[in-house]
């Protein structure tokens, strides 16, 4: 060893030992500074407070500017522009750090340098923007293979891959970064590499033949009377291809969907009870059945039901499935017959409103019970061409005064204006007046029960909405 480089050595050692009393305060003062010898991207910061590299950092981030040349084209930009941002609060803290203040690391700085490198966070999207609008613009860009529904909705296709290249990270994403790292700028002369496919067409192929085996696998529920199979539109439609970072999984079966499909099945086979209406005599016989009960039903365990036809698909095996019920009784009204209405058209109960309507003797009468109220009155009921219709009816509908319009026995329409006091009892037929007949007491209306206007108006205030009306031979 040389005598000058022995001397150098020995000062340097002995910078410590010779602090003393100037050594605290010095180190007193670089406390909350930067020490000697301290730079970041070149800049020299030594004795800078936190407030004072802050600024100083931020400065030269701001002004930092990187160049990219791909192809033909040119562009300056700031490297936050490209996703690469100096995160400045990080690198004063560098700067400041707390295992630079030891003795040793005082007295180092009195005869050394040390240039901090810029603390760098990367945002990942920017950046992959960035390279999908270099690799578009150089014409590069490929494609992974994707599986889609077909247009008939039934079945899924393959569009198959094209091989393209992307952004060699090396030239791109390395310059950058190290560039933004020692604040300096950079030129990024990008290169593309040969790109694989994240999806090929054979993986895709695969994805669409599990898809579509899911289409194509047989499901039905019978509901007790009918069999409702799901169509293979409907279920495509259930198929899920989950995706995850572009690489295609496994298909899988939407049990949203069906389920949903499961609660429409069982809504559409949910009925509501009817109530019976039956007549009793007296002693409890029944003499006339109305209406017969019907208990209703509701669907049960739909989410099991659901449950295995997910399990179905999933395993691609046909499924066959039934819908179990709770049942809703449906019980009876029961009305005792008026004593004598037995004999009669209609089974009256005690008090009840009921006419009568006989097309044999083209008369019309007004009971209540058993009991003629009004009556027998001559009618006109309906001609051999247009005749009244037959059975137990109620009224539904009344208007005082109207236009009546249908068509005649010829298929010619007619318009009858100022019909008054009409009692609808099925569909278009009703008791009315008819001032326009002078005579009644035959057939040769066009279906409803034509009564002189007074009878009409007699039956109009009697006949309350819902009163039966028998019509009968």
């Amino acid at each position: 060893m040389s005598t000058r480089r022995t001397l150098l050595l020995t000062a340097a050692v002995a910078v410590p030992l010779a602090l003393g009393g100037a050594g605290t305060a010095y180190a007193a003062h670089y406390q909350d500074r930067a020490l000697p010898g301290s730079s970041v991207g070149g800049v020299d910061v030594a004795g800078m407070t936190r407030s004072e590299l802050t600024a100083a950092v931020s400065r030269q981030a701001e002004a930092l500017r990187v160049t990219v040349e791909a192809g033909g084209t040119t562009r300056t930009v700031s490297p936050a522009e490209l996703g690469y941002r100096v995160d400045v609060d990080a690198t004063v803290d560098a700067v400041l750090a707390a295992d630079h203040r030891s003795w040793s690391e005082y007295a180092r700085s009195l005869v050394s340098s040390r240039d901090a490198a810029a603390v760098v966070t990367t945002d990942d999207a920017t950046v992959q923007r960035t390279v999908a609008g270099l690799v578009g613009a150089a014409g590069e860009k490929g494609r992974d293979a994707q599986v889609r529904l077909a247009p008939s909705k039934k079945s899924f296709t393959v569009v198959p891959a094209v091989a393209g290249r992307t952004v060699d990270p090396a030239s791109f994403q390395d310059v950058v970064e190290r560039a933004t790292r020692a604040m300096q700028p950079a030129t990024a002369h990008v290169e593309f590499v040969e790109r694989a496919p994240a999806v090929t067409t054979a993986r895709a192929q695969e994805v669409a033949d599990a898809a579509n085996a899911v289409a194509r696998t047989s499901v039905s529920i019978s509901d007790g009377d009918e069999k409702h199979s799901a169509l293979t539109t409907r279920k495509a439609s259930w198929v899920t291809i989950p995706t995850t970072d572009g690489v295609l999984g496994t298909p899988t079966v939407d049990a949203k969907k069906v389920r949903a499909w499961v609660d429409s099945v069982a809504t559409d086979a949910k009925r509501a009870p009817v109530k019976g209406l039956r007549y009793l005599d007296a002693d409890g016989t029944v003499r006339r059945v109305v209406t017969e009960a019907v208990d209703g039903r509701t669907a049960k365990d739909t989410d099991a039901l659901a449950a295995e036809v997910v399990a179905a698909l999933g395993r691609h095996t046909k499924y066959a499935g039934t819908l179990q019920y709770t049942t809703v009784p449906a019980g009876w009204e029961e009305r005792t017959v008026a004593p004598g209405a037995e004999k009669l058209a209609y089974p009256a109960a005690v008090g009840e409103k009921w006419i009568d309507v006989n097309l044999s003797k083209h008369t019309m009468t007004a009971y209540v019970g058993a009991k003629v109220v009004y009556g027998p009155i001559s009618m006109v009921n309906g001609s051999a061409e247009k005749p009244t219709v037959t059975g137990t009816f109620q009224v539904y509908y009344k208007n005082p005064l109207m236009t009546m319009r249908g068509s005649n026995a010829d298929g010619t329409n007619y318009e009858t204006p100022d019909v008054p006091w009409s009692s609808f009892f099925h569909r278009g037929f009703a008791l009315h007046g008819a001032p326009w007949r002078s005579t009644f007491g035959y057939s040769a209306s066009h279906g409803c029960i034509n009564l002189p206007v007074p009878v009409a108006k007699w039956v109009y205030d009697f006949a309350t909405i819902g009163t039966t009306v028998t019509s009968h031979y």
